[in-house]
């Protein structure tokens, strides 16, 4: 046997000594409170890293995510002892219910939250409800723990990097952290009574085994009795000369709690091509003595045998491996351990599992009289006490992929489907991405504006902070209206009695000069109107009379409106400034003064509606920027006073047809961004988006994107944008309403979103022709 494999076998060996309580089975000795075990005589340290979307990847990526991961095996160190687990640990109910339902108020509005939290449990235990963490166990000889500390925090920075290149995160795990994962294994179904305070537990003179060990262990010839719960640990006996990258996600995919461990002793590489040199020389001396055997019979003619040919030839390609191809040497151990309710349940996971391994051509054997030591061995402790050794190259054993599809299940987020890969709940914090700016992309139909009346609905039941909608085509005053006395729907039409003073402004608007981002405002207003008559000169006089208009209302006291700016231009001695008052004049005595004049609307309300469906097509753009510029009024008064804001902007393309609104509106998602506001864009038109460098750039720079069924030139143009492989573009081809993928940060996750039609918050949501309530007076009395 090798060295560097004795050595590890020496110091692996531990004096056994008969356990006489539940908490001596467990092998861990000592711990220290930043995660370090000492397990035997040794350290271990265990590190948890997220999942990367290996499964929807291109056959380029996955080639590519392949060879780093394989790079990431051959980095291990040949001293150490690494192990690589995959926990399935189900989702506690009370725990869920505490993090994630909405509570009741009792405000009226309880029958919405009951609607929406029966939905959330339905999805979360119906589908799934098992949660997949990943982590990769680091176990070391060290002559005390500084040294281990010092050999730990090099191997946790080069694990980091090494993960970082797949894009995923690896972080190291407190004992804390640690503690609970034994924790709720051995104790199945009391998750969230887990508590540890490593000062109490001293203070009171506890074992920190007490904390986590069953109430008793029952042992077994082919199974344990931990507790009330059955478990059987198996591990991978025969493995095929070809392996699918698949096997691990499929022995894994079982709405089981369950762990798979693969054990990875990495060889030094003298030392294996020096052990593969002398098999070599074996089967050649074995070849040559059988020729000399046919020679010495008169038999020149004798082939050499079958397997001594391959033998030979496995030889050969495993020496090519080690010196030319960058593999390594690992001896590996892959064990499984299955927990059920009852024997009969087990035995028939067991045969579930087994059949999937068959399938792969690989045989997963139960361990007989093992089984203890096969629990601590899958289990990440850092104790491997199967000696079950299959020796494989870097390549044989990346095949082993741990890696499925990424999960976003923040702390406190909020729910947008589930994912169409593991059926997991999607949960979403805005709060920990580097911007809050998000977009909602798709075809009419796709389920757009049902998304986001799905999250206002969210946001108007679960938190306090304001929203702000505006609404093109009269789509949210219903679900609004519905909510009592929350807020109101301002609608803008020709005539109407709900009036916007587009000449409010509060302190500390715009970016730098308000005065400079007001006249920008009007040049966009005017471009409306006229596409050509904003040139060089008509600037300068809208600069002039936007300053002289406030500076008068700063001594006055009285608010400016369209129509104070107008008398003010008519003042001015050029004939330019009569033309760009004639302009004004739809918005101050013609058929759109609703803007032009004192506001009449109440905008104190928590939550406004500002509806222009009954401006017409050609008015529309103009009511989307003064309405805007009036939003951004609100999220600088709600800044100041550290209030959130949520802004929904539907139709949003049709700003960007224009050079100055859609600079004005460039600069107020900015201003959004930095004002604790959280925009969302709303548009089915993504090629116009694109067609715009502004638009585009905010697109690609937003942290946040839902995408829905695309158009085929929009999916194209879409991919180039945010580098979307083939596979994940099949989520948004032809996808049904509700389904699609979320770009979120850097994660990329299909999703499936099916809102339960039989609920009255279903009815208040959908715009789906003949469904809910829509539109017109029924939308009205709603």
């Amino acid at each position: 046997m090798m060295k560097s494999i004795k050595a590890i076998l020496r110091e692996d060996k531990e004096r056994y000594t008969v356990p006489r309580r539940v908490q001596d089975v467990i092998p861990v000795r000592r711990i220290w409170n930043d995660g370090i075990f000492m397990v035997g005589g040794r350290f271990a340290k265990t590190y948890q890293f997220s999942d990367i979307n290996y499964l929807v990847a291109s056959r380029e990526d996955k080639e590519s995510m392949f060879l780093i991961y394989s790079e990431l095996l051959n980095s291990l160190d040949s001293g150490a002892a690494t192990k690589i687990t995959i926990n399935n640990r189900r989702m506690n109910r009370a725990n869920f219910e505490q993090s994630i339902l909405m509570p009741m108020r009792g405000d009226g509005r309880d029958v919405y939250r009951q609607e929406y939290n029966q939905m959330l449990l339905d999805k979360a235990t119906g589908a799934n409800g098992i949660m997949q963490e990943k982590y990769i166990t680091i176990t070391v000889a060290k002559k005390d723990i500084e040294e281990a500390r010092t050999y730990f925090a090099r191997v946790g920075a080069d694990l980091t990097s090494h993960f970082a290149a797949l894009g995923s995160k690896c972080v190291e795990l407190t004992a804390s952290d640690r503690l609970r994962i034994l924790h709720d294994f051995y104790r199945t179904g009391e998750e969230g009574d887990f508590h540890f305070d490593a000062r109490d537990m001293m203070r009171k003179g506890h074992d920190f085994r007490d904390y986590i060990c069953p109430d008793s262990i029952e042992k077994n010839s082919d199974y344990l009795k931990l507790g009330e719960k059955y478990c059987r640990v198996l591990f991978l006996k025969d493995y095929a000369s070809y392996i699918k990258d698949g096997m691990v996600t499929e022995l894994t995919d079982f709405n089981r709690n369950m762990m798979l461990s693969i054990d990875i002793l990495p060889v030094p590489t003298d030392e294996a091509v020096k052990e593969v040199e002398n098999r070599l020389l074996g089967v050649e001396t074995n070849i040559t003595n059988w020729q000399r055997r046919q020679n010495a019979n008169n038999n020149f003619s004798a082939v050499i045998p079958y397997d001594m040919e391959l033998q030979r030839k496995e030889a050969k390609e495993f020496l090519d491996d080690l010196t030319t191809r960058d593999q390594r040497m690992m001896f590996a151990v892959i064990t499984m351990v299955l927990t059920a309710d009852s024997k009969e349940q087990l035995d028939s996971d067991t045969e579930a599992v087994q059949s999937v391994a068959r399938k792969h051509m690989c045989q997963l054997s139960v361990l007989k009289f093992q089984q203890l030591d096969g629990l601590n061995t899958a289990l990440p402790i850092g104790t491997r006490k199967i000696n079950a050794f299959r020796t494989l190259t870097t390549e044989s054993l990346a095949v082993f992929m741990p890696f499925k599809v990424q999960e976003i299940q923040d702390k406190g987020g909020i729910y947008f489907g589930e994912n169409a890969i593991s059926h997991n709940l999607i949960m979403c914090n805005k709060e920990n991405l580097l911007n809050q700016s998000a977009f909602l992309l798709g075809v009419p139909g796709s389920g757009k504006s049902f998304s986001a009346k799905e999250l206002i609905s969210f946001l108007m039941l679960n938190t306090d902070d304001d929203i702000l909608i505006c609404d093109p085509e009269g789509e949210f005053g219903p679900l609004v209206e519905a909510m009592g006395d929350l807020g109101s729907v301002v609608r803008v039409a020709a005539g109407g009695k709900d009036r916007l003073n587009a000449m409010y402004m509060v302190e500390g608007y715009g970016e730098n000069n308000p005065i400079v981002e007001k006249s920008q405002f009007i040049m966009s207003l005017i471009e409306q109107i006229d596409k050509n008559s904003v040139g060089p000169q008509h600037k300068s006089i809208i600069d002039r009379c936007t300053a002289a208009v406030y500076q008068e209302a700063l001594q006055t006291g009285i608010a400016p409106t369209l129509c104070t700016l107008r008398e003010k231009l008519l003042e001015q001695p050029e004939d330019k400034a009569k033309e760009i008052a004639l302009s004004l004049e739809l918005f101050t005595t013609g058929s759109l003064d609703v803007f032009g004049h004192v506001g009449t609307v109440d905008l104190d309300k928590r939550i406004l509606v500002f509806d222009i469906h009954d401006l017409g097509t050609q008015l529309k753009p103009t009511g989307l920027l003064v309405i805007t510029d009036t939003i951004l009024n609100r999220v600088t008064l709600n800044w100041r006073k550290g209030k959130r804001t949520h802004v929904f902007i539907d139709e949003f393309h049709v700003v960007f047809e224009n050079e100055y609104s859609g600079a004005f509106f460039n600069s107020a998602w900015r201003q959004f961004r930095k004002r604790n506001a959280y925009p969302t864009a709303i548009t089915q038109n993504v090629e116009y988006l694109l067609d715009s460098v502004q638009a585009s750039t905010m697109l690609s720079n937003s942290e946040f994107v839902v995408m829905l069924n695309q158009a085929a030139s929009d999916r194209e143009k879409l991919a180039r944008l945010l580098n979307i492989s083939s596979e994940q573009m099949s989520y948004i081809t032809n996808a049904d309403a509700g389904c699609g993928l979320i770009k979120y940060g850097s994660a990329l996750v299909p999703f499936v979103n099916r809102f339960p039609r039989d609920t009255k918050l279903y009815q208040l949501m959908t715009t789906r022709p003949g469904e809910g309530v829509f539109g017109g007076e029924t939308a009205r009395q709603a």
